[in-house]
């Protein structure tokens, strides 16, 4: 179900944003058709890899490499056990090809929030591989405006679990109730709601300046 807009309360003191989808492009569905058109994975093989919604068990190899558990070597270890191309160097690149560019209008807000005086943060489900690229300050400079980066694979646990949510609201030592996610995964914006926080879905950079307009007006 569709999750409805709700106006962001006036004690919002952080404003956390998620990266794939929101912040950086994702390109999962073409990275994907090539692992099954080039490497001869089996659709349903491949789903099993890549699931990361964290609803149930037990863990994928990507849900695993999300929480820290395992590091880039198993990870594509996994996926080249179960394909009939062995390239392990194509694998990692068709793996690192998910991650896109910047969404420049997106980060025009951030810079926006930033001058009205915000806590601006990531929170962000990922891995190490695409953690070693997004880390890159010529490809993504823009991730220098953040405050504060939360990475899963590094705090050990991810969204949408409620304990991801008391990480970040502990660690920038506020309450759970002025922290405000932008997420473009429904099922991360309810349970982020359910633990105290406020959410916003993410729908396109226009939409989130309206939803966050009374924040902008300084």
């Amino acid at each position: 179900m569709p999750v409805l807009h709700n106006p962001v309360r006036s004690n919002t003191k952080a404003v956390v944003f998620d990266v794939g989808g929101v912040l950086i492009d994702l390109h999962s569905e073409i990275a994907g058709h090539e692992m099954t058109e080039k490497y001869g994975f089996r659709s349903e093989t491949f789903a099993g890899l890549t699931r990361s919604s964290f609803v149930s068990g037990p863990k994928s190899i990507t849900e695993l490499a999300t929480i820290g558990r395992v590091g880039t070597a198993e990870y594509l270890d996994a996926f080249l056990n179960e394909c009939s191309v062995k390239d392990l160097d194509g694998l990692r690149l068709n793996r690192l090809s998910v991650v896109g560019r910047e969404r420049t209008n997106v980060f025009a807000v951030v810079r926006e929030l930033k001058r009205a005086g915000y806590i601006c943060c990531v929170l962000s489900n990922t891995i190490s591989l695409h953690w070693e690229k997004l880390n890159s300050a010529s490809e993504y400079p823009s991730f220098a405006l953040f405050d504060h980066i939360f990475a899963s694979h590094v705090i050990k646990c991810a969204k949408p679990a409620k304990e991801s949510f008391l990480f970040v609201a502990r660690a920038l030592n506020i309450h759970m109730s002025e922290c405000l996610l932008v997420d473009d995964t429904p099922l991360n914006v309810d349970r982020a709601k359910a633990a105290g926080w406020q959410a916003l879905l993410f729908r396109d950079a226009a939409q989130l300046k309206r939803d966050l307009n009374h924040l902008l007006c300084y």
